[in-house]
């Protein structure tokens, strides 16, 4: 979860309670109504279909979507033998953990061609370009060594005063993410995903208190002029915490009359995922009648153990370490869960996080000293002895250390 107020002092938050309470009665309208509870189920994104799942159900179009696979099959058997899922987590400026590891993983020259890539909030930002393979790593490196708070946000504390919807504006993040994701970087996601590859970004449908889960390879193969631009925007998303940054209002049509989702930060429902757990992939499997060797591979860009700090006693100093531990707690259930669905489906599971001893003080939003120092954990976390760990653990303070995979060299 990008966060922009998470450990830089309590003045931002400070101004973010005081704004709320100002402009509790006052709102913006929509462009179009909010679809209806009745109907919200079946929106569609206007040219496109079967391009998003709720994530907490299975998708809808899975007879379609083995198909798709089976006719992967065929020229890329590659599929058959391993089933690699690399899931990058929330973060914020964090995400320079992910970056750096990245980076790493590839300079040591066993980083998988992974067969399933997920983003959520920062790690939204990375997905497509971890998806597209180490020639990315630069680009990747670039954004969280060389961006600073005016790259990726403007302050805009007053606008909330009258009616706006968070205190920053996101034009800045908005405007490099349709300059990165272009015609170009299309083309090569939607060739990856024709060759049976899966590319999915999570964010939150903010109406229906519910996760999305959008697939980013379909809607890059759609052949439609404005995939660039929808995939920008959906990453957007996937990175608008609420009230910090504004959320991305999406037009849909239901029998033909238009809507407006609004949808925030994926991390508000799920901070790291892989795919729905009612997705029984045992049973993809055995329709496909696949047996490959399956690994989880999950980076968390945040610390993982509870970190002592004696708290003071203001509202915005209370506020502040509480939502800092809700967001712990959640990103620590979200790693118990993926862990019982490893074992349930016969995944392999290596998890790298932020070290606790990573002492760097973050002084302001996305400060670049702070990410350039994290990054530099990353890539040598990568290329250490032992760079996965084999579980997080709900007692012990830090998680064993354990060897990659089988057929992984150290």
């Amino acid at each position: 979860m990008i966060f922009p107020i998470k450990r830089a002092g309590g003045r931002g938050l400070a101004l973010l309670l005081l704004a709320f309470s100002l402009s509790a009665c006052v709102s913006i309208p929509r462009d179009y109504s909010a679809p209806s509870a009745q109907h919200y189920e079946q929106a569609e994104i206007a040219g496109y279909r079967h391009i998003r799942f709720w994530g907490d159900m299975p998708p809808p179009d899975m007879n379609r979507l083995l198909a798709r696979q089976h006719a992967a099959l065929q020229t890329n058997p590659e599929l058959a033998r391993r089933f690699d899922v690399l899931a990058l987590s929330g973060g914020g400026e964090d995400g320079a953990y992910g970056a750096g590891f990245l980076k790493g993983w590839s300079k040591r020259g066993d980083r998988p061609r992974f067969t399933l890539v997920t983003g959520v909030s920062t790690g939204a930002l990375i997905a497509p370009f971890a998806f597209l393979g180490p020639k990315y790593d630069d680009a990747i490196q670039r954004f969280y060594t060389a961006t600073s708070r005016r790259d990726i946000f403007l302050l805009t504390p007053l606008k909330i005063l009258f009616g706006g919807s968070a205190i920053g504006d996101t034009a800045p993040l908005k405007r490099l993410l349709h300059e990165e994701v272009n015609d170009r970087l299309v083309a090569e996601i939607a060739a990856e995903s024709r060759q049976g590859r899966v590319l999915l970004i999570g964010t939150t449908d903010l109406d229906a208190e519910r996760p999305v889960i959008w697939n980013i390879g379909r809607i890059a193969d759609s052949g439609r002029p404005d995939a660039a631009k929808l995939i920008a925007n959906i990453m957007l998303a996937s990175a608008s915490v609420p009230g910090a940054f504004p959320p991305v209002r999406f037009d849909v049509l239901i029998h033909g009359q238009r809507h407006q989702e609004v949808h925030v930060d994926g991390g508000v429902t799920n901070q790291i995922f892989v795919y729905p757990p009612s997705l029984d992939m045992r049973v993809v499997e055995q329709r496909l009648g696949l047996n490959p060797h399956k690994t989880f591979w999950l980076i968390r860009n945040t610390k993982v153990d509870p970190e002592y700090d004696a708290v003071g006693l203001g509202v915005a100093s209370i506020t502040k370490r509480a939502i800092q531990s809700l967001i712990k707690y959640q990103g620590r259930s979200n790693l118990v869960e993926l862990e019982k669905l490893a074992e349930r489906d016969g995944f392999d599971l290596r998890l790298t996080y932020v070290p606790q001893d990573f002492k760097t003080p973050l002084t302001k939003p996305f400060d670049p000293v702070y990410m350039r120092d994290l990054y530099q954990v990353g890539y040598h976390a990568a290329l250490s002895a032992q760079p996965w760990h084999a579980r997080i653990d709900a007692v012990e303070q830090a998680a064993p250390a354990v060897p990659a995979a089988k057929g992984v060299s150290q």
